[in-house]
């Protein structure tokens, strides 16, 4: 038991990191117990007719656009180009001073940073193999950038993204571009392509940039070229989705499932790139940076991608009754989807290996351009180059769940919005950048390959404070993840984690900060009886101590016998109690897996140790520097159990919890029991522990009714065509009409989810500030519920950090004799299964935010 007197003296500061969801977004609490029914308003994209888009022609680009190109007759800059082959060349030299660099290191660099199936990976694969067939012996990548004067008509009037005009999608008019273009060559080649790239590419094969479908099919495996200036986008957001709608008076009690898209315009910074793969695959991405939102329009008709009206005759965004409440689902989805758009837009991170970037990803497709209508493959392709994606994502929602889509969607703006995305940017499709990255190990990246890997996001709070000698805080994650195959909606995951760790420390300890989190977390492992099998000789050693070594009191001052104490720990009834409490802790272990058993171990003898010494106040600088750090990961399944316990049975953790903090062992076992520090901490905290009880019930129920209306979504839309992908659609309602609109938030269900399980920590550490418990409220919030999940489920670890190095003034031989030193143990169940980033260290990705 310790004193925590200060506690409410601390000083706290605030960080929150990655998406937080705000306070004012937080919706009231759901008096419903579950879910159990979804009413549908669907569209079968199957049924739309694309030739609105189908019969705009657009081209590629024009003979004009590549006769300047290789003429150079327009203001360039030039980047020196960089040359690789399948090995490096060191004795080689071109004539402008290239070095020849290997490819092969970059790819299996690659392949072990970002995983095989990361798409910078597979097109470095591709350029491999292709060198390796002796197809072609190099890849040239050239860079420049073209001022104004360039013709380059990479632009055109579209129809149906607004109600009343049409809107000019692709480059603005004399806009500066800047340009990549990656070429393979032979040995005879590389040296005209190095000294004039541009000329040289259309004297190689009639183009820098393709003018039609037949010269993106003459392409090489890993050939690419890229484009970016200032223009505009449109896109149909949100198609293929599933938006489940929550009644706004009951939190994320989600009714409603609905088809939805809404058209947009963004402008800003764009850029695409193709870059041709093997077979008939070609890969094209595009992205913008500054990005900003023109215009968003919700379809509640038929036409330009968009299937908006239902099989009943009515729009699917229709208006609707949710709680009372008459609910126009168009101008609801309509502004959610704006404001995550917005926010998406604007959202910076960090990608390249060097500096920060505000690139972000709007769309990615594979195209298979042997496959399905030639024409609509043509058209798709051709608009997709010049910013309308419109026909690409119709073409790809309308044959989901086909064999062989000619279009596959890798990449969606909303989807990818309610991740935090990190990418290569405007150089995904090169090479150097990746050279950059694995060879030369500059900077540090995180790449997240949205669908066919995983998309995370992740909401962390960190809270500090201290007073004096003593600080504490705590660290809590919300972390969430969505992981879809494309081609194969049906192989759709989605899991949510809950991360904590609380950490205390004292400089000079004096009282049992460290056997209180200690004893607690055996609790949460182990259970109460062995800690009180601990107890039973724990306790008389601390006793022993104290009849052995009595305090010496002289001029009103008190002193404690340190050269007592270091005798006493040879004595035979001292190391005969701690090897007997030892040998006591064994039969609750014997069963264990290995690393838990070092847990428990572990944290036993941290226990017995620090009993066998005499731990007091009379001098402030007597104790040593110590702290102790629980982290706790609740994976998927773990939230789950989490959220099934009952009230009751977290009332019983809660209160086991403070008993074993509160009671005072060395009375424990001689003038007391156990049994007596239940009853002390009923009569003290029983009200506090109902309140507590409460809100982990209230909390807990608003997890399960996100977790009811994911798993209804395949059951309700079955037979239908749909993205397994679901996006969650939230507001508020206050009487204005407006404000609720305003109010509106999207986000995936996943990070729903996440946010639930953070939302349950947080209200509990409210909640805990009600306890003056011994330790701090964040270990009042987070002990108990270690005993709510089973050990095969619980990924837990304790770090014990201990200086008891001795000064002239300050004598610290008993805690030394004794073998208090650091300790770090952790231990992961059989059936976790926590959120990772692959490759990656999700730890680093979320402290890096």
């Amino acid at each position: 038991m310790r004193s925590r007197s200060l506690a409410l003296l601390s000083l706290l500061s605030l960080s929150a990191t990655a998406a937080c969801t705000a306070a004012s977004d937080e919706a009231p609490e759901s008096t419903e117990v579950a879910v159990t029914e979804l009413k549908a308003y669907w569209a079968d994209a199957k049924r739309l007719d694309l030739g609105d888009l189908t019969r705009v022609a657009v081209g590629f680009a024009t003979d004009g656009l590549n006769d300047q190109l290789a003429s150079q007759s327009f203001g360039a800059r030039f980047d020196p180009p960089q040359v690789f082959a399948a090995q490096a060349e060191p004795n080689r030299v071109l004539p402008d001073g290239s070095e020849i660099k290997a490819l092969d290191t970059v790819v299996s660099g690659l392949a072990a940073r970002f995983g095989e199936h990361e798409l910078g990976t597979q097109v470095n694969q591709a350029r491999l193999r292709h060198l390796r067939s002796g197809a072609a012996k190099y890849y040239v990548e050239s860079a420049f950038s073209a001022r104004a004067g360039l013709g380059h008509a990479w632009s055109f009037a579209a129809n149906g993204l607004t109600s009343d005009a049409n809107v000019t999608l692709g480059f603005d008019t004399g806009a500066e571009l800047v340009s990549r273009v990656i070429l393979a060559a032979a040995d005879d080649k590389v040296g005209s392509l190095v000294a004039s790239p541009l000329a040289a590419a259309k004297e190689m094969r009639g183009f820098v940039y393709p003018r039609s479908l037949q010269d993106v099919r003459s392409m090489k495996p890993g050939e690419m070229f890229a484009l970016r200036g200032l223009g505009k986008l449109g896109a149909n957001f949100g198609l293929g989705a599933p938006v489940l709608v929550a009644e706004p008076t009951g939190g994320l009690a989600y009714r409603v499932v609905v088809s939805a898209g809404v058209s947009g315009v963004i402008g800003g910074q764009l850029d695409v790139q193709l870059v041709r793969l093997e077979g008939d695959e070609v890969v094209v991405d595009v992205g913008v940076e500054n990005g900003r939102g023109v215009s968003f329009q919700a379809a509640v008709r038929d036409g330009w991608g968009v299937k908006g009206v239902c099989d009943d005759g009515e729009r699917c965004l229709r208006t609707i009754e949710l709680a009372g409440q008459r609910i126009d689902l168009a101008r609801l989805v309509e502004k959610a989807i704006e404001k995550r758009l917005n926010s998406y837009l604007t959202f910076r991170v960090e990608g390249q290996a060097a500096n920060a970037s505000s690139r972000v990803s709007l769309s990615r497709f594979r195209f298979h351009l042997d496959n399905g209508n030639q024409d609509e493959v043509e058209k798709a392709l051709q608009q997709a180059l010049k910013f309308d994606i419109r026909l690409a994502q119709a073409l790809y929602n309308r044959d989901l769940g086909d064999r062989a889509p000619a279009v596959v969607a890798e990449f969606d703006a909303v989807r990818a919005s309610t991740t935090s995305t990190r990418s290569f940017g405007f150089e995904l499709l090169g090479m150097n950048v990746y050279h950059r990255a694995v060879v030369k190990k500059e900077g540090s990246f995180i790449v997240q390959t949205p669908e066919g890997a995983k998309s995370i996001l992740f909401d962390s709070v960190h809270k500090d404070g201290g007073w004096f000698q003593m600080d504490h805080g705590y660290t809590r994650t919300g972390v969430a993840a969505q992981t879809l195959d494309a081609r194969n909606p049906q192989s759709f995951r989605s899991e949510a984690n809950l991360f904590l760790q609380t950490a205390v420390g004292d400089k000079h300890m004096d009282d049992d900060l460290i056997i209180d989190n200690v004893d607690a977390t055996l609790l949460g492992l182990v259970g109460r009886d062995a800690v009180e099998a601990l107890d039973q000789y724990g306790n008389q050693m601390e006793r022993l101590v104290w009849s052995r070594c009595p305090v010496q009191e002289d001029n009103d001052r008190r002193r404690f016998d340190e050269g007592c104490n270091v005798r006493l720990l040879e004595d035979p009834e001292m190391t005969g109690l701690k090897a007997q409490g030892l040998a006591a802790i064994e039969p609750f272990v014997r069963d264990l897996p290995a690393d838990f058993q070092q847990v428990v171990r572990e944290a036993a003898k941290v226990r017995l140790t620090l009993q066998s010494v005499g731990i007091h106040n009379f001098d402030s600088a007597n104790g040593p520097n110590a702290s102790f750090t629980l982290d706790v990961r609740f994976d998927d399944k773990a939230l789950d159990l989490l959220a099934s316990r009952t009230k009751a049975e977290y009332a019983n953790a809660l209160r086991e919890y403070l008993t074993a903090v509160h009671a005072d062992r060395r009375k424990v076992g001689a003038e007391t029991d156990k049994e007596a520090a239940r009853r002390a901490v009923d009569q003290k905290w029983g009200r506090d522990i109902e309140k507590m009880a409460s809100m982990f019930e209230t909390r807990a129920k608003s997890y399960r009714l996100i977790a009811d209306a994911e798993r209804l979504v395949p059951v309700t839309l079955q037979g239908k065509r749909f993205v397994s992908y679901p996006l969650g659609v939230r507001f508020s309602v206050d009487g204005n009409a407006a404000r609720a609109y305003e109010s509106a938030v999207v986000q995936s269900t996943s990070h729903d989810r996440a946010t639930a399980a953070a939302r349950l920590f947080d209200g509990l550490y409210a909640e805990a500030d009600r306890i003056n418990a011994p330790l701090y409220d964040e270990h009042t919030a987070t002990f108990p519920l270690l005993s709510l999940v089973p050990r095969e489920n619980l990924e837990v670890g304790m770090i014990v950090r201990a200086d008891v190095r001795s000064t002239f003034w300050v004598k610290r031989e008993r805690y030394l004799k004794a073998g208090f030193s650091n300790v770090a143990a952790s231990a992961k169940g059989s059936a976790v299964s926590t959120i990772s980033a692959g490759m990656f260290d999700l730890d680093a990705v979320i402290n890096a935010n």
